[in-house]
């Protein structure tokens, strides 16, 4: 008896994951691109008008499963991502077991979870290739797996003014158009206060 999915299916695991699923098959009476049919000013259903995608890694670093959730998901980019997997139009790199920190003899488990976005035009093949490469170079990185943020910013010239610009300026304003009466769950916060030179 295998012990383990991947014994099972005598290969690699790939795990799809998604957010909320929507649009319909091309057989359903709600394939139609106009919601209450066509109309002087039409109203189109997002299956029609969310078609880009992205992919990332749902395992982050520390192991946590990102869900994902308030995110959609085409159904049509969902059954396109999972059948070029399936079909192996997008072959698995060799290090994939070690960028999910799995042991080499194991077989590769790759947890994806694929994001619709607006966009009229379905991903092209390049497209397909770009966001699977991509997802690939994040994975075999050293911070591999799942990001929740990240951003790039230029130099900062000077890094005091700007801790002070954030505590001084935009936090009181930031906080000011927060309904912080209304916040039940989590923290509440305040106010912001400039520690050091560099620390908010």
């Amino acid at each position: 008896v295998p012990e383990t999915l991947g014994e099972a299916l005598m290969g690699n695991v790939v795990v799809v994951r998604h957010g909320e699923l929507f649009g319909a098959s091309a057989s359903s009476p709600e394939s139609s691109p106009f919601i209450g049919g066509p109309r002087i000013e039409p109203t189109i259903r997002d299956m029609y008008t969310m078609r880009s995608i992205r992919i990332d890694p749902t395992i982050s670093l520390s192991g946590n499963v990102l869900s994902g959730e308030g995110s959609k998901t085409n159904r049509l980019s969902m059954g396109e991502a999972a059948s070029r997997l399936a079909l192996r139009k997008i072959s698995l790199p060799s290090n994939l077991s070690n960028a999910q920190g799995q042991d080499d003899q194991d077989p590769a488990l790759l947890d994806i979870s694929v994001t619709s976005f607006s966009g009229t035009d379905a991903p092209t093949e390049d497209e397909w290739q770009t966001q699977f490469t991509r997802l690939f170079e994040r994975l075999s990185s050293p911070s591999g797996g799942a990001t929740l943020f990240t951003a790039e910013f230029g130099s900062v010239p000077n890094v005091r003014r700007l801790a002070e610009w954030i505590a001084s300026k935009w936090a009181p304003a930031i906080l000011r158009s927060y309904d912080i009466a209304g916040t039940r769950v989590g923290a509440r916060p305040v106010y912001a206060v400039q520690t050091e030179d560099n620390v908010v």
